[in-house]
């Protein structure tokens, strides 16, 4: 009697143990479908939360047009499609471009002719451009371009011109950067303002920049030049000086380095001739240049005249 007592009693023990690792085998597969349930949600806000973050950043205007420029490659990358610009006209001057970034089937877009903004106005007012009865801030157009530089990257340049001419020019830097040709830099003279037109000229030059609008008179003279009407611009400087003699064979004005480029016939790199393709474009749009001067050669000047 009390052996069988003593196995219902181990009986009962062996059903209590079964029943016990059947519950816990299913707690332990229900723990694990909710760990990866929330697992998979986890994934997706995490993707969520970045491109919410890129959106409020966006939103809140907070990011730079580098930044900006870069979450859209990166946004292209991901998806596999080639990202462009649409313009340049957030991009500062002087920015160095990934050349992935120009859709090279439009490049055009990216060559815009405006009036003078209150912002380019601000930057200019009492230095390149100053109040007088000769031109009229009307009579200004604003371009940004691209062009490559020395290192034959793409990179945005800005220049002002009159409107007369705005137009040709547009076509101009166009054309040059359908040509792959390479200017230094192109920024408003402004930047290099010393205090005084003629001598910011200077400053530009020997920072070997492309420059165009600058009311100043013609060195050592008291005319006008035609930069100071927006009809003239100047091609790399450095290497295109303007050139004129006293009577003791020293220079009427000496810029850096500029005994370097006065033999012509050694037709150095970005030295412009007649057969440089920068001449070329140039006078295709009837512009005139300084290189063909008779009494001083000037051969980082082209200008047109007044039509």
């Amino acid at each position: 009697m009390a052996r069988h007592r003593s196995r219902q009693r181990i009986k009962r023990r062996k059903r209590r143990n079964r029943g016990a690792w059947f519950c816990t085998g299913i707690m332990f597969l229900i723990l694990v479908g909710i760990l990866l349930f929330r697992g998979g949600d986890i994934g997706k806000g995490g993707k969520d939360h970045a491109a919410f973050g890129r959106e409020a950043s966006e939103a809140g205007g907070g990011s730079s047009p580098a930044e900006k420029r870069e979450d859209a490659a990166t946004e292209a990358a991901e998806a596999g499609a080639p990202v462009y610009l649409e313009s340049i006209a957030d991009i500062d001057p002087g920015t160095v471009l990934d050349a992935g970034e120009i859709d090279l089937a439009r490049a055009a877009e990216y060559f815009t002719v405006s009036k003078i903004s209150d912002d380019i106005f601000q930057y200019i007012h009492g230095k390149s451009y100053v109040e007088n009865d000769k031109i009229r801030l009307d009579d200004l157009r604003y371009l940004k371009v691209l062009h490559y530089n020395y290192d034959h990257e793409i990179q945005v340049g800005e220049l002002i011109v009159n409107r007369k001419i705005a137009k040709d020019c547009r076509k101009v830097f166009r054309e040059l950067f359908s040509e792959e040709y390479e200017i230094a830099s192109i920024y408003l003279i402004d930047r290099f303002w010393t205090g005084d037109s003629v001598d910011s000229d200077t400053n530009s030059i020997e920072h070997n920049n492309t420059s165009a609008f600058n009311y100043r008179v013609v060195p050592n003279t008291d005319r006008l030049s035609n930069h100071a009407a927006g009809f003239a611009i100047d091609i790399n400087p450095l290497q295109n000086p303007y050139v004129k003699y006293n009577s003791d064979g020293s220079f009427a004005k000496y810029y850096k380095d500029m005994e370097k480029y006065t033999d012509r016939e050694q037709k150095g790199k970005h030295m412009i001739t007649h057969d440089d393709i920068c001449y070329q474009v140039f006078a295709k749009h009837g512009f005139t240049w300084g290189g063909d001067w008779n009494n001083s050669k000037d051969y980082q000047h082209f200008e047109k005249k007044e039509e």
